[in-house]
């Protein structure tokens, strides 16, 4: 199976709700996991990065679900960076969430969270680092 590594940005529709992280992540959960997809999920409150990885038809189908999504804007969903992979980087098969602000001056050069004005190697690594520094205690699912 061919392995790649994505990178998209979105931004939180306007009728997001405030139990809607906790739907992502329990769905997310249960659907990567069938599919062999590991990855990343940073959200500040109004952006989305995403960096999920696994074989290229999955990763392709969830991209595919996470531009239709009705909890992004519309049209907001961008794809930054889609690369092969030898093998994934992140080794978990649940979605990880956290809020990137801790890092974000490291690899964005600012201290505002804006994954659209981001490269898509520095928005991957700081995926990557995100998923690898999880507490314990953190919302994982």
């Amino acid at each position: 199976m061919y392995q790649v590594s994505l990178v998209n940005a979105g931004t939180r529709a306007a009728d997001w709700k405030d139990n809607e992280m906790y739907q992502i992540l329990s769905q997310s959960g249960v659907n990567n996991k069938k599919s062999a997809i590991s990855g990343a999920l940073c959200f500040n409150g109004d952006f989305f990065l995403q960096c999920p990885e696994g074989g290229r038809a999955a990763v392709n189908e969830l991209y595919r679900r996470i531009h239709d999504d009705h909890r992004h804007l519309r049209m907001s969903s961008c794809l930054i960076t889609m690369k092969s992979a030898i093998a994934a980087s992140i080794n978990s098969t649940y979605c990880t969430y956290r809020d990137p602000e801790s890092l974000i001056l490291r690899y964005a050069g600012k201290k505002q969270f804006n994954p659209y004005e981001m490269s898509g190697e520095s928005a991957l690594r700081l995926g990557f680092e995100l998923a690898f520094s999880l507490p314990e205690d953190s919302l994982q699912l």
